[in-house]
């Protein structure tokens, strides 16, 4: 790793970039001609025209619904749980979050920590749960999220905390201003138990991260293997039960990836159908990243995902979007739901993962949905296409830092950049040219043959252990890499909304999950679908956990 962080530097350069690029096929888009205009920001194309949904509000009070473990199986806290407590005096947000801060000391004191929580200000914390138990004592709460505890990647920008964004550079003062979703949930009462690790400015899928400042966070299903990234630190905290909700970013699987691997539920709606003003101010993924919540239960990000979506003046380019709709989310009978699948593609994983995935298709089906066999054309074009857009985007925005802190990088993290800034325009060019491609490819399955969602698994292997030399050193394994984001980067490219839930264990307890995927502002079929399929499932309690009603 140290050797490929100095190669860059050296004459040596254009040779090592030139060979990975080869290696990794980025120089596919140079060879092919592709006669379509580019799509630069992936909104829907102006012949996507959806089924309208109902006009109206969505009711979250309707949505509390206390959770049932299955014949005494293992369940999560959820955001129904605790508002049912409070509500009723059993407990109190103080109380829960006391519990909490109890369990972080804990969990950071094991061999090895957890280090999902990089920035904890207790006294804060404290505070906000104070006055959310008064607030519930007088019955005057804020909304269906005050007392909730929560917690931000640390890409959000949280009033007192540090932007760092994975690094030791970034970040040098606390923001005085919260990014929008931030206010949205501080505003309705939501308790800010602090911000979570993540892999380095976001690049990577692992959650490694070796810098002094914050350390690879653990899997709380098994401590010995990743999170998975770069959502990392909000993945591990949602499932070793320090929140119920944890907010990640995504721009290649980012939100999906760790909550695949942790066992917990991650969303992706359709590009910036939440708004990501007051993330970081570089332009990192801009035309791939979203932001979205990671959560216990899909009842949980159906919830947080309504709650934050929807336009935001602050950001244009969510402005023209249709309402907000959950509808038909409680009909879990799949009577009239066409699901499609691509074999050839979804067989393209580890056999553990396909027998679990597939075992949740069956399930499906017997629920009453009908299950199609599509071929999506292009796919490792389309790969290509997203690596070529994400790295060219990261180089671009990293530029100034790349330049001045250049050996306070993660080995990694350089290695990507350093890719990123041999593409070229028309590496990039090209490669908005396929985006439209695969824009229509969808719009073609979605809207002419009316499938209502496709499914893949989640990851194209089961969660990697961590080598013991990653723990110092970091690790650069792209095959390990490139199949973490097999089945993310669609989504991404084109901006329609995915989600990943847990539908299974392999052979060493790792969770093993499946993705749901929908077309644009369609996300009301995607959480519907996800919310059927979550029965299929006898969850597990992860060997780091603590219960906050407990």
């Amino acid at each position: 790793m140290r050797i490929l962080k100095w190669l860059p530097r050296t004459g040596l350069k254009s040779i090592l970039a030139w060979s990975t690029m080869r290696k990794t096929n980025l120089t596919l888009l140079r060879e092919i001609e592709i006669p379509d205009f580019p799509t630069v920001i992936p909104v829907p194309l102006p012949s996507w025209k959806p089924v309208p949904v109902e006009d109206r509000q969505v009711e979250l009070e309707g949505l509390i619904k206390p959770s049932k473990a299955r014949n005494g199986s293992f369940q999560y806290v959820t955001i129904s749980d605790l508002i049912s407590a409070f509500r009723s005096g059993k407990t109190t947000p103080l109380e829960v979050v006391q519990r909490i801060l109890d369990a972080m000391r804990e969990f950071d004191a094991m061999n090895p920590p957890l280090l999902a929580i990089t920035q904890c200000h207790r006294e804060e914390v404290l505070k906000l749960a104070k006055a959310s138990t008064e607030r519930y004592a007088q019955g005057k709460s804020l909304s269906i999220f005050d007392g909730i505890p929560v917690a931000f990647k640390e890409e959000y920008s949280v009033v007192s905390y540090r932007r760092r964004e994975g690094t030791t550079f970034m970040g040098d003062k606390p923001c005085d201003r919260d990014a929008v979703v931030v206010k949205k949930l501080r505003d309705g009462g939501a308790v800010i138990i602090g911000m979570t690790n993540m892999h380095e400015i976001g690049i990577g899928v692992t959650g490694s991260n070796v810098n002094r400042l914050h350390g690879t966070p653990r899997n709380p299903h098994n401590v010995h293997h990743y999170t998975g990234g770069s959502s990392s630190g909000s993945a591990a905290a949602v499932a070793a039960g320090l929140c119920v909700v944890g907010l990640g970013t995504d721009g290649g699987g980012s939100i999906r990836i760790p909550s695949s691997a942790c066992g917990v539920v991650g969303v992706k709606a359709t590009f910036n159908r939440i708004t990501k003003a007051g993330l970081t101010d570089l332009s990192l993924s801009g035309s791939v990243g979203h932001a979205g919540p990671i959560c216990n239960s899909v009842r949980d990000a159906a919830i947080t995902y309504a709650y934050l979506a929807g336009p935001d003046p602050q950001d244009t380019m969510s402005l023209n979007q249709p309402v907000v709709s959950l509808q038909d989310f409680e009909q879990t009978n799949m009577d009239g739901v066409t699901i499609a699948v691509d074999w050839r593609f979804f067989e393209d994983t580890d056999k553990e993962v396909f027998g679990c995935c597939q075992e949740a298709l069956r399930y499906l089906e017997s629920r009453g949905a009908t299950v199609v066999s599509i071929q999506i054309p292009e796919l490792e074009e389309a790969r290509v296409a997203h690596i070529v857009t994400i790295l060219t985007e990261f180089a671009t925005g990293m530029e100034p830092f790349y330049k001045k802190h250049y050996y306070d990088m993660n080995p990694d993290t350089v290695m990507s950049l350093s890719l990123g800034r041999m593409l070229t325009a028309f590496d990039y060019y090209q490669a908005q040219k396929q985006r439209t491609r695969m824009m229509q490819f969808l719009e073609d399955f979605f809207q002419e043959q009316k499938i209502d969602c496709i499914i893949t698994p989640a990851l194209g292997i089961k969660v990697p252990k961590i080598p013991s030399g990653a723990i110092s050193h970091g690790e650069a394994n792209t095959p390990q890499m490139s199949a973490m984001m097999r089945f993310m980067q669609l989504g991404n490219l084109t901006g329609v909304p995915c989600m990943t839930l847990p539908v299974g264990y392999d052979g060493n307890g790792l969770p093993i999950s499946l993705q749901v995927m929908s077309g644009w502002w369609q996300e009301h079929k995607m959480l519907r679908v996800a919310h059927a399929c979550e029965n299929v499932l006898e969850k597990k309690q992860p060997q780091v956990y603590r219960d906050m009603l407990q």
